[in-house]
């Protein structure tokens, strides 16, 4: 991977931890989502050096998303506005790192599906090529570690306990991406309880392992104790669901703000969750599934009109009934109000 020199404007903080003692950080009066502009600005300083790559991230960077991993970090780092916890630029710098990691994931996303668009413009393979795309992937992912290396040693006290609770996804678990995708590939035979845990498995790896790695660096950075973090686990898993329940309705429904070409998953016969509502409870779905002869469009339609869609959509809303309910142990705080309400707009997006 090609050197990586990171601009350190967040030094500016670093004689708040002077001596490895914690301060306490009061919390600035705007939100995770006012927040977002000054990560998209980290992540243009950050990515864009004259390297061989600035091409490929000025076009992702054209396309940003809606920043939900980022979004994470900042909404989890500011749950206790009293905590000892690390400054806003820390926490911002690893927002951008987390974001880093979700790009880089949808590079190789889009080389294993062969997707020609992403957010409504031609993916990176398709524009630049399959080779560089996963050369670009790497680079990325690379760099984003450099970032979190970074945040974390300049302020060893405040995550001198990394690691330290059990149960809680740190970078050590970043392999599971790879892991979901590759599991992704490998579905169990047309059984509705095997199918489910196998998209549990896959949902909770590919999408889940950065929810989890967002809330955790972010709760950490905020000073959340063990049970703090155990309850932003939850948070993760459960909207990773969501989550996930959600962007295969949409794959299946369409329209125009999909960014994509819809059926995708159909085409692959890919068993997504309202696949599995369908399979489960439409006479004779399992015969058109597995045959040849159905096309994806035909399965979309069918699966639509039977109500596999609707019953997905309450999968995803009891998900995110249990999200809420494990930010109960935070007191209130907009940082909490953001959480939620990122919860009500995974179910309406």
């Amino acid at each position: 991977m090609d050197d990586l020199a990171l601009p350190s404007t967040h030094r500016r903080d670093s004689a708040e931890h002077q001596g490895d003692q914690v301060a306490v950080m009061p919390r600035p009066s705007a939100g995770p989502v006012e927040l977002i502009p000054l990560v998209t600005e980290r992540l243009r300083e950050i990515l864009l050096t004259g390297g061989e790559f600035d091409d490929i991230y000025r076009h992702v960077l054209a396309a940003p998303g809606k920043r939900v991993r980022a979004r994470l970090v900042l909404a989890c780092a500011g749950l206790l506005p009293e905590a000892a916890a690390a400054p806003r630029s820390a926490a911002i710098d690893l927002a951008c790192a987390m974001e880093m990691l979700h790009e880089s994931s949808l590079l190789h996303d889009d080389i294993c599906d062969g997707s020609l668009l992403r957010r409504g413009a031609p993916s990176v393979p398709a524009a630049f090529g399959v080779r560089v795309a996963a050369r670009a992937g790497f680079h990325l992912a690379g760099a984003a570690m450099q970032v979190v290396a970074q945040v974390l040693a300049e302020h060893p006290a405040v995550f001198a306990g990394l690691g330290d609770a059990p149960g809680i996804t740190y970078a050590d678990r970043l392999s599971d991406l790879s892991f979901g995708q590759l599991i992704e590939t490998l579905p169990p035979a047309v059984e509705a309880s095997a199918l489910r845990r196998h998209y549990e498995l896959v949902a909770g790896a590919k999408t889940g392992t950065l929810f989890r790695l967002s809330c955790s660096y972010g709760g950490t950075a905020g000073g959340a104790d063990h049970d703090g973090l155990h309850a932003l686990m939850e948070y993760a898993d459960q909207l990773a669901l969501a989550f996930q329940i959600m962007d295969d309705v949409r794959d299946i429904e369409g329209g125009p703000e999909l960014g994509k070409d819809a059926g995708g998953d159909l085409e692959r016969r890919v068993p997504t969750w309202p696949v599995i509502e369908w399979l489960a409870d439409r006479p004779g779905a399992v015969q058109m599934w597995l045959s040849d002869e159905t096309s994806s469009a035909t399965l979309q339609t069918d699966l639509v009109e039977s109500g596999a869609t609707a019953a997905a959509r309450a999968v995803a809303l009891g998900a995110t009934d249990k999200a809420a309910a494990a930010l109960e142990i935070f007191p209130p705080s907009p940082a909490r109000d953001d959480l939620r309400e990122l919860l009500r707009q995974v179910i309406n997006r």
